[in-house]
């Protein structure tokens, strides 16, 4: 029971970064699916049920520029292709859990939980009390903050005049310093870079410029297993 506990808290402890981004940007969505026009439940229930923040950011601009439920599903659809490879990668190191528990705790990766959880497993074997305490925590904090954005809809009228549009930005950038140390590493996430950006170049598109980030993915992937080996 104390090691369980132990791992809880550890899981919860290495949270407490992606909560602090969480929720800032938890609020701001929130107060811009105010203005799409959903109520606080419905923007409530949304992050509950689809947990995705570049997903909901997508649906909610989609909602507001009046497109179709389709292309929100559509976009949604190809944005989180990328959970495929996540999830793929964790593999190796869920093995040691059931396959119940541990594809329960995976409906709450995220990539910002995923690049915690990677950095962990190279020194620690994964455990279900230590995914628990991370992904349960991050979930929590991300659910709740939309829920108070949503009900300060009314209070809150200009995101960017707070920062808060800079947010997911400045997570993710924090988020690819934590797992490069190595210069494969650096090689790997310039590579990436370079194909994203020229993919929304050469195809600017609205379902294109999704879908730079799965084709920045793959090429990065494949890459990292040729340096590999």
């Amino acid at each position: 029971m104390i090691i369980i506990r132990n791992e809880l808290i550890t899981g919860i402890k290495q949270a407490i970064p992606v909560i602090l981004a969480y929720i800032p940007l938890g609020l701001a969505f929130g107060v811009l699916a105010h203005e799409a026009g959903l109520s606080v439940a419905e923007a409530a229930l949304m992050s509950a049920m689809v947990f995705t923040g570049a997903g909901q950011y997508i649906a909610i601009g989609i909602i507001a520029a009046g497109g179709s439920m389709l292309t929100i599903i559509m976009a949604n659809l190809l944005v989180n292709l990328r959970y495929f490879l996540f999830s793929a990668s964790m593999v190796p190191h869920l093995k040691v859990l059931p396959t119940g528990i541990a594809s329960a705790l995976m409906l709450g990766l995220t990539d910002e939980t995923y690049a915690v959880a990677a950095v962990h497993f190279k020194e620690k074997p994964a455990t279900a009390s230590y995914l628990a305490g991370l992904n349960i925590s991050s979930y929590l904090s991300w659910v709740i903050s939309s829920l108070v954005g949503a009900s300060l809809g009314n209070i809150i009228t200009n995101t960017e005049q707070l920062g808060l549009n800079f947010a997911l930005a400045a997570m993710y950038t924090i988020l690819l310093i934590l797992v490069i140390s190595e210069k494969k590493h650096l090689m790997v996430a310039l590579v990436s870079v370079i194909v994203c950006l020229a993919v929304a170049y050469l195809f600017p598109a609205t379902l294109s410029n999704l879908s730079n980030i799965i084709v920045a993915s793959l090429v990065a992937a494949t890459l990292g297993v040729i340096i590999k080996r």
